[in-house]
């Protein structure tokens, strides 16, 4: 049965504080990524130039700087906060080690034949996964020796790949695509297979694992962020909530899973209760099209690129007492 619509009370609206505004790149800045520990911002730009911002510091600034043959289409750290991954529009992943203020390219992973729009390591950092316009789903083992092609192809999808994401325990990934799927991988050694597809006809652009990884949220452009129960034989919707105007860049949930964190493609941050779906806070970001969003792990700060190259960092979350 199809779960209703939760709408529950109108949320208090809260203005986002915006914390510092970056500049460097010259031209559309088309992926952002925040490192685990939140202190450093990787950004990336359509001309494939890209900068690894250190937000630690005193006067937040650029660290370091790096490069791909063409546009940067998508950012991913490791788990360490050393390691970051860039998908490029060509199909190769470059592994750039950030740990130093000169970031140093380690190898590129190759394979994809067209843009790589969704980049996420695993949990322990041992696999990286990528997809996007060539409708395979790629999974690398980036210290692997044996080379750089990918170690598991999944294909399935009929147009291009969105949004990805590793279950908690590295054992599963979920990518959302345009074909009006989200599909659920498991992960081998021995042999990869799909595990389910979740219906969604309009197509969908993003997806999120719990921490426990018994649920998985999706949205896309029909107005609803979903909320599939994975424990079942066949997951189904346990919850379906209503989503901001103009529909979600960017979904995840808080790393206690109490939080689920949803950025609007209209200038919206919404929090929802992680279980239920009852809406809880709303903050508004100033007027201004985004090229870009990223949101630190534990949700409370957003950053939001630029057609101009310049960054925004806001703040998205009650002060802790």
């Amino acid at each position: 049965m199809q779960a209703q619509l939760q709408t529950g009370p109108a949320c208090p609206a809260h203005q986002a504080k915006l914390l510092t505004g970056l500049t460097g790149h010259m031209g559309t800045v088309t992926a952002l990524a925040f490192s685990p520990d939140r202190r450093l911002l990787a950004s990336g730009d359509r001309n494939g130039g890209g900068r690894v911002w250190d937000l630690g510091a005193a006067k937040p600034g650029e660290r370091s700087s790096f490069r791909v043959p063409d546009s940067v289409r998508s950012l991913a750290f490791a788990p360490n906060g050393r390691l970051l991954a860039a998908g490029s529009a060509s199909g190769t992943v470059a592994l750039f080690d950030v740990s130093d203020r000169a970031a140093a390219e380690i190898r590129a992973l190759r394979g994809g034949q067209r843009p790589i729009d969704a980049l996420a390591f695993s949990s322990d950092g041992k696999l990286v996964a990528g997809a996007g316009e060539d409708q395979t789903l790629r999974v690398w083992e980036p210290a692997s020796t044996a080379g750089s092609e990918a170690r598991t192809l999944l294909p399935g999808h009929t147009r291009p790949i969105r949004a990805l994401a590793f279950a908690p325990d590295g054992a599963g990934v979920a990518t959302a695509a345009h074909d009006g799927t989200v599909r659920v991988w498991a992960l081998s050694r021995i042999r990869s297979s799909q595990r389910a597809a979740l219906p969604h006809p309009l197509g969908a652009d993003v997806v999120a694992y719990s921490p426990d990884g018994k649920t998985v949220a999706t949205a896309g452009p029909d107005g609803a962020v979903r909320l599939w129960d994975l424990t079942a034989i066949k997951p189904t919707v346990r919850t379906e909530i209503a989503a901001p105007a103009g529909g979600v860049r960017l979904v995840m949930f808080t790393p206690d899973g109490g939080t689920l964190v949803g950025a609007g493609a209209g200038g919206r941050v919404t929090t929802w209760d992680g279980r239920t779906g009852e809406p809880r806070n709303v903050w508004e970001l100033p007027a201004g099209a985004a090229t870009s969003v990223a949101l630190t792990p534990d949700g409370r700060y957003l950053a939001r690129g630029t057609a101009d190259g310049v960054i925004e960092v806001y703040r998205v979350a009650e002060k802790r007492g």
